[in-house]
């Protein structure tokens, strides 16, 4: 998968009992496999308590292993397509991000948490090392389908607790929440970096957001990647100003 093109995000779930599906811890790593393959997540329904389970995914030894080594192959690759200083693959911050999306896909899914294990079980651990760029690329390596969760919980219910809880979350990681029109700082870590933000304006203007965009460093990158075409490509993205 490319690191421009983030897949369709689909859920499907089934029953545990009728298709002899592991216990909902163990169907972390598949989920990101199907998800990182062909853009569609695999979710069980559990037999036991949601939350619990949701508490424990991905932090047994052998799990985190497995998680670690298929999202540093996803790293190898992804960052081939990125310009400016290299950067390496954080694991930390790539699993929190694998946990996190598994965890809100999870409560999309199966809304019978209330909204105080929602704040504990989306916003109870902050990114890793979130000042450092290479963080945010590695958490992006599964939270680049955020946006399509959001907008599949926000379907279901705009007034649902976890629609205002995962927008809220999205500040964290400008880089994958692009699409949501999220307001991003001029000097956020992910502009700091030279092909991490001349990534984040293009996927900005890919998935057409117009805060992104508003920046002015942003705004005038993609103008000049745009060149001559920038007055009818970008028109309705770019401000009058930069499109001419």
């Amino acid at each position: 998968m490319s690191i421009s093109q983030p897949g369709i995000y689909a859920l499907a779930w089934t029953s545990p009992a009728d298709n002899l599906l592991p216990p909902l811890t163990c169907v972390l790593p598949r989920f990101l496999q199907t998800l990182h393959d062909c853009g569609r997540a695999e979710i069980a329904q559990p037999d036991h308590d949601l939350a619990a389970a949701l508490r424990t995914a991905g932090k047994e030894s052998r799990e985190a292993l497995t998680i670690g080594r298929m999202l540093e192959s996803w790293h190898a690759e992804a960052v081939m397509d990125l310009a400016g200083p290299a950067l390496g693959f954080h694991g930390e911050a790539a699993i929190w991000g694998s946990v996190l999306l598994f965890r809100a896909a999870c409560l999309v899914s199966f809304r019978e948490i209330g909204e105080k294990e929602i704040h504990e079980l989306l916003q109870g651990d902050p990114m890793p090392d979130s000042s450092n760029p290479a963080a945010h690329f590695s958490a992006d390596l599964c939270l680049r389908h955020w946006p399509h969760l959001y907008r599949m919980a926000r379907a279901r219910s705009e007034d649902d607790p976890l629609v205002k809880v995962m927008h809220g979350l999205a500040v964290e990681f400008p880089l994958s929440c692009l699409g949501m029109n999220v307001a991003v700082s001029a000097d956020s870590v992910v502009l700091r970096h030279a092909g991490l933000r001349q990534f984040f304006a293009e996927r900005a203007l890919e998935r057409a957001d117009h805060a992104s965009l508003a920046v002015p460093e942003i705004g005038t990158f993609v103008r000049s990647k745009l060149g001559a075409y920038s007055a009818t490509l970008g028109r309705g993205l770019l401000s009058s100003s930069l499109e001419s």
